[in-house]
């Protein structure tokens, strides 16, 4: 663990309390970070199952104070894995975002979040270069399994994308562009064969997480000898409550006999301001199999994207194993503006264990971005 930072005496470093929403929505929404409902917000720790299970001892984050004004926040969401059979208490920082004027104290909030106590495992996500060298320098290192600095991404609606694409290019005329451009990527796409491979595997639209997704969680629980958060139906409802109240989650199921035997979950992660409609996958799961059902279910997401006029289904963090499929046929690549996973494990030997990339299987369903 890195040694602790000292405050300056002109900033103050705190406890976050839930009256803080405004102060710290203020000042993520000035580094142009997501911003929830104060509703949605409060739902990081109200019904979930793992704060409940703590109680109130757990600090919902830390902000940085000057004159009475937050220049700094990160808020931190308790979380349950497992690995090997380990249980792991695991700690999400979510919402990092600190006042350019007082980023010399940006290692105060990292060195209060990565030295917490009773933390097993520490996860964090940025889309800010300096804030990936302040977790860095903490002691964070770079998730070890996959790319999480590029997203892999198929087209569905090629003239939607294309007006988008030369929209962020800042093409001119690009709504009577759009057309060539669709046609020259189409062709593209075509003659490099790149496609999702179909399958005769049955995929269906679940409406809930029901009993089944507790069943398929005790057997992919039990057999898995990577890390993995808790994904009983609980948890599950917790984590996509607010994606589901707005109506932008898809559940996609494979079953056998009534029996779950591989879902995946997508999220709508549009771009308003280029007017991209795409759909993320979020997490995919199978106890065997894994290329057939993975081929399954995303051709099944890829027709209702296709359905409801979605332009790209894509997935952040190329080069995971169980998404290999999906990465050989999406046939096309976006570099994303800094890495987005980092992780820190308390123990050495934990730590030394988790440096390997065999020792994962994540997906976006770990970052704070799909909560």
């Amino acid at each position: 663990m890195a040694t602790p930072a000292v405050p300056t005496p002109e900033v103050e470093l705190r406890e976050a309390h839930f009256q803080d929403y405004r102060g710290m929505i203020a000042l993520q929404a000035e580094q142009g970070l997501p911003c929830q409902p104060l509703d949605e917000w409060q739902r990081l720790w109200a019904g979930n199952p793992c704060y409940e299970e703590i109680g109130p001892r757990w600090p919902i984050g830390w902000v940085l104070e000057a004159s009475g004004r937050i220049v700094g926040c990160v808020s931190n969401i308790p979380l349950m894995y497992s690995f090997r059979g380990r249980k792991l208490q695991a700690a999400a920082g979510r919402g990092w975002a600190v006042d350019p004027s007082f980023r010399d104290c940006a290692d105060l909030l990292a060195d209060r979040f990565f030295n917490q106590e009773n933390v097993d495992l520490f996860l964090t996500v940025t889309c800010d270069k300096f804030l990936a060298d302040t977790f860095l320098h903490s002691g964070a290192w770079r998730m070890p399994c996959g790319d999480w600095g590029m997203a892999a991404f198929a087209i569905v609606t090629y003239l939607g994308f294309a007006e988008s694409l030369l929209r962020r290019k800042a093409f001119p005329l690009a709504r009577l562009l759009r057309h060539p451009t669709a046609l020259a990527l189409a062709l593209k796409d075509r003659v490099t064969g790149r496609g999702i491979p179909r399958t005769d595997i049955e995929v269906k639209l679940a409406r809930d997480f029901d009993q089944r997704f507790d069943n398929f969680w005790e057997i992919l629980g039990h057999r898995s000898d990577t890390v993995l958060a808790e994904r009983s139906r609980e948890a599950l409802r917790w984590h996509f409550a607010a994606a589901q109240d707005r109506n932008q989650l898809w559940v996609l199921t494979a079953a056998r006999n009534g029996n779950l035997d591989a879902y995946a979950v997508f999220q709508r992660h549009d771009d308003p301001e280029y007017g991209l409609k795409r759909v993320r996958m979020v997490d995919f799961q199978a106890c065997d199999w894994h290329e057939q059902y993975c081929a399954a279910l995303m051709q099944r997401a890829y027709d209702e994207c296709r359905t409801q006029g979605i332009h790209v289904l894509e997935h952040v963090g190329c080069g995971v194993p169980q998404n290999k499929i999906f990465d050989e046929s999406a046939g096309h690549r976006r570099k994303l503006a800094n890495w987005s996973y980092f992780c820190l494990a308390r123990e050495a030997d934990l730590a030394g264990q988790l440096s390997q990339a065999a020792a994962w299987a994540p997906s976006a369903y770990d970052l704070d971005s799909s909560l």
